[in-house]
């Protein structure tokens, strides 16, 4: 490896880039890694509740009208888009995940919290520090029958107006009273993949969103003025002096409810300090065949760092 170059998710990329580049700290006794960020202190005025999305019905009721609001809009929810044995299945997935029935699996991030020790807890003590586990799909089948379900891939596929390949999964936890805040941002930000790239992100409830335990927000219009630079402060986001917080629109869902959005719509959530859970199956779709672009592609588009940035 060069000398000026630094190893990150198994790509070399320079040291110029590497050093903004946030990474996570792997634990030493058990399997997983923590947060690099942790709970901090926010706005709560950044998340506003008094303007709340309805969406439709079911998948079933998807007419050329929702995809022209899609594309206008860049978010569409859909309020019953799977069944509660759906659900039910993918909650099952996950506790297998996290219970060690596939022992090479260790995509689970933790919420950092001072002084646990991870290898004491029992299962549902340990689930209450998970922040979100990643990379899960080719480990748990259980969710097969959300990803394969031909209606939702056909609803993708109009979408992007592409066929679907599957880019990233990942379930977000927001466990009871420490899930923190997930900044507001564009997922776009996190990928290696050419700008200009259709990305669709679909983030499915598995317990009840509400408002007061930390519901998608997402403004509408936002994934039409293209990128943003994104700063390394409480998460990789961004700026919260750069928001128009009256285009803040609330998506709350019940379980099986799916929102859709595109990878720049600016989205965020705010913290989960009810005694509930929130957790939600993410997916993100993108065109097949894509290929992915250099790291420093991405950094040069949607930001350089900026922990001393003002925001």
């Amino acid at each position: 490896m060069a000398k000026d170059t630094r190893l990150i998710n198994g790509r070399q990329i320079s040291e110029k880039f590497a050093t903004e580049v946030p990474l996570v700290e792997e634990l030493t006794n058990t399997k997983g890694s923590m947060d690099p960020y942790g709970d901090q202190v926010y706005d709560e005025s950044l998340y506003r509740n008094d303007n709340v999305a309805s969406g439709i019905s079911s998948l079933d009721e998807i007419t050329d009208t929702h995809v022209k609001y899609y594309r206008e809009n860049g978010f569409l929810a859909i309020q019953n888009a799977f069944t509660s044995a759906q659900i039910s299945d993918a909650l099952t997935g996950l506790d297998n995940c996290i219970s060690g029935k596939y022992p090479d699996y260790d995509g689970i991030q933790y919420e950092r919290v001072k002084d646990v020790d991870y290898e004491s807890l029992s299962f549902d003590e340990k689930k209450k520090q998970i922040r979100k586990l990643i990379y899960f799909l080719d480990h748990e089948k259980l969710f097969q029958s959300i990803v394969a379900d031909t209606q939702f891939l056909s609803v993708v596929e109009k979408l992007i107006n592409a066929t679907p390949e599957v880019h990233g999964d990942q379930a977000l936890f927001k466990p009871p009273l420490i899930g923190r805040e997930k900044p507001w941002h564009q997922d776009h930000a996190f990928f290696d993949l050419p700008f200009g790239t259709k990305i669709i992100g679909c983030w499915i409830a598995l317990d009840k969103a509400t408002l007061e335990n930390a519901c998608m927000h997402v403004k509408p219009g936002t994934h039409n003025e293209g990128p943003v630079k994104h700063q390394n402060k409480r998460d990789w986001q961004i700026c919260d002096t750069h928001l128009d917080l009256t285009r803040d629109v609330a998506v709350p869902l019940n379980p099986g409810g799916m929102l859709l959005f595109d990878g720049l719509l600016h989205h965020g959530t705010p913290a989960n300090r009810t005694s509930e859970f929130r957790r939600s199956f993410q997916i993100h779709f993108i065109p097949k065949g894509t290929r992915e672009s250099p790291t420093e592609e991405r950094i040069e588009t949607f930001g350089m760092g900026g922990e001393d940035a003002t925001c």
